[in-house]
């Protein structure tokens, strides 16, 4: 799954984005492409988990992109853990329970470890 950035930085946000990703912090270029590693609705917010501009690991409000490319990667699973995680989408060690996703939130070594090396083993996509 592909996205496309379509929101410039100085576009006002909504509250409910503003309040938990200042514009100082999105580091996301209008226009440019990004591939999805996962997906959350945390709050009735839905969430991609993308490399951003640093390159860091990240998760933005969908309310930034546009789809441009549907599919699914392989391997993907869904949960639905409940209260304020409602959905995770994407590989097992994101996505197969709440315990999972956090440990990707909070960017737990063994989670990064796996997610580059899923990264690094996805064939690099044309911008």
């Amino acid at each position: 799954m592909r996205v496309k950035m379509k929101r410039a930085k100085s576009e006002k946000r909504p509250e409910s984005i503003a309040a938990i990703l200042p514009e100082t912090q999105t580091f996301l270029s209008t226009g440019k492409k990004y591939e999805v590693h996962a997906m959350s609705v945390f709050q009735g917010m839905l969430n991609l988990q993308i490399v951003d501009d640093l390159p860091m690991i990240n998760w933005y409000p969908a309310w930034f992109f546009d789809v441009c490319e549907v599919s699914v990667p392989s391997g993907w699973i869904c949960s639905l853990p409940g209260n304020d995680l409602q959905m995770v989408l994407g590989p097992d060690f994101v996505a197969a329970d709440e315990a999972s996703y956090n440990r990707m939130v909070e960017l737990d070594s063994d989670s990064v470890a796996k997610f580059w090396e899923r990264f690094n083993a996805e064939s690099p996509r044309e911008e």
